[in-house]
């Protein structure tokens, strides 16, 4: 084999940097917030009426709401050391690799262990209409 051919064979890749883009706006479009508003003015409801209290809100419903804020809580968390490690300018190291990769799996995990409970409540609710009706 010539020596060229070895040091093609043997070189590395240039490595990819990608950059994140900036975050989606949370805000809905004006003509989808009128029709969510003039729908619950058709079912009764108020758009603009004061929330109800967190002391009138069942202890179940509450504990739901606090796992999804978790689970939204430990994204930014790991977008946050993502976006750091990015703009730290040189690589990870093992260790930041392990760290990062580890943070990922954990997110992962409580949003599949909070998937399942709200499947298993939900299919827990029909089995209760079902067995109504």
């Amino acid at each position: 084999m010539a020596m060229e051919s070895i040091a093609a064979a043997s070189a590395v890749p240039p490595p990819r940097i990608s950059t994140l883009g900036p975050a989606l706006p949370q805000e809905p479009a004006p003509e989808l917030a009128s029709q969510f508003n003039a729908a619950l003015g058709q079912a009764g409801l108020n758009a603009t009426a004061a929330p109800t209290p967190a002391a009138e809100v069942p202890p179940a419903i509450r504990d739901m709401l606090e796992m999804l804020d978790h689970v939204n809580g430990e994204a930014k968390s790991v977008t946050e050391y993502a976006r750091t490690a990015e703009t730290s300018g040189s690589e990870l190291t093992p260790g930041e690799i392990v760290q990062l990769t580890m943070r990922c799996q954990e997110f992962m995990f409580h949003c599949q262990l909070t998937s399942n409970i709200a499947n298993r409540s939900s299919d827990g609710i029909q089995q209760l209409f079902r067995q109504q009706g």
